[in-house]
């Protein structure tokens, strides 16, 4: 057990490693590449997508793809091997066990597929808030000297207050989803496992099963569904990494641009 343990957490340090590299590589090389591909397109461009967008996505929307990068790629690797390697193992330390696992992981998926379709629709609605806030911030900095010759600037904060509170509450309806989704899957899985605890239970009072295979499965389903939670959890927090990854390919593959 303990070369086990040592070799698990061994192998996600190296993990981690692997990934921050590449995620801080492959960031560095899109912000140049998007930083070269401004300044082909020119002001002409940044003025019509809007020049707090342009800020915003070279400075904050580089690092929100580097975290969706170190996050949510590992974590779709480990669901491909981690649950099919611990399936196939407790198969052979009890067949019963490993049927409720494998019945009860679609039912698993669909629900966060559909949670995710959800999440996805209230991150575009808050990735488009944040943009239409970015451009606002930007355009009331450079005008703020023109709306205090005028006498319009208190006026003025109505309108940034209104766009403040259009993000606010968009980004508050995407945080209801994520809790939700991270709630629902926490209950699907608990009730997957407590499902595999009775069944275990109940076989060996009957004796029909010994008490070393029955610990061996039920100790590794948890570990089945690990995967699966990190994906679901970690899908929210990379959400707005993907919606800049997406808006900075558009840009790149703008006409004009070539490597």
């Amino acid at each position: 057990f303990l070369i086990a343990f040592i070799a698990r957490h061994g192998v996600t340090v190296a993990r981690q490693k692997i990934v921050y590299q590449y995620a801080a590589r492959t960031g560095a090389d899109l912000r140049k590449s998007f930083l070269d591909q401004l300044f082909r397109l020119g002001p002409r461009f940044a003025k019509k997508e809007g020049t707090g967008q342009m800020v915003t996505l070279a400075m904050e929307g580089i690092s929100q793809f580097r975290r969706y990068l170190e996050l949510f790629l590992p974590k779709m690797v480990s669901m491909a091997i981690v649950p099919a390697a611990v399936v196939i193992y407790v198969f052979f330390q009890d067949r019963t066990s490993a049927i409720i696992l494998v019945a009860a992981m679609p039912i698993l998926i669909i629900f966060m597929i559909l949670l995710g379709l959800v999440a996805q629709r209230k991150a575009d609605r808050q990735w488009k808030s944040y943009q239409r806030l970015s451009n606002h911030f930007v355009d009331s900095l450079r005008g703020l000297e023109t709306l205090r010759f005028l006498g319009l600037s208190k006026s003025h904060s109505k309108n940034i207050f209104y766009v403040s509170e259009r993000y606010r509450k968009a980004t508050m309806s995407t945080l209801r989803v994520a809790f939700l989704s991270s709630f629902a899957l926490d209950f699907f899985t608990m009730l997957s496992v407590a499902t595999v605890a009775v069944f275990l239970g109940l076989r060996l009072i009957d004796g029909d099963i010994l008490l070393g295979p029955a610990l061996t499965a039920l100790i590794l389903a948890p570990e089945y569904f690990l995967p699966v939670r990190e994906v679901g959890n970690d899908y929210h927090a990379t959400l707005n990494g993907q919606e800049a990854g997406k808006t900075i390919q558009e840009i790149l593959s703008h006409p004009g641009f070539k490597e």
